[in-house]
């Protein structure tokens, strides 16, 4: 199982719905022991399993996602901090065109 960013064509909740975007986060393992431990310890709000980031949240989960980049700069080193600090990088590359429109919903699971 892994975590992600995901948006759909409407409701997430309606059958019709189409995945229009899939992103990789982390492996469940990995955002269970590292992505959790930076989410807890710096009280992040938007960019966590389970969330949902309207348009009007953009630049505060930008604000997040750097402070995720620096929590793992200082708390990890080798692969695990190439893997956390790449998957951030992306997600910063990708978030401000995610949003289609003002009403689009970026669900995170």
């Amino acid at each position: 199982m892994s975590v992600g960013l995901y948006r759909y064509n409407g409701d997430m909740e309606d059958r019709n719905s189409e995945l229009t975007l899939s992103e990789n986060i982390a492996t469940q393992e990995f955002y269970d022991e590292y992505w959790e431990a930076a989410i807890h310890e710096l009280g992040i709000i938007l960019i966590r399993d389970g969330s949902k980031i309207y348009f009007h949240q953009l630049e505060a989960a930008v604000v997040e996602l750097k402070r995720l980049s620096e929590w793992a700069k200082e708390h990890l080193n080798g692969s695990e901090l190439d893997y956390m600090t790449g998957r951030i990088e992306n997600l910063l590359d990708i978030l401000p065109s995610a949003f289609i429109s003002e009403s689009t919903i970026l669900y995170m699971f």
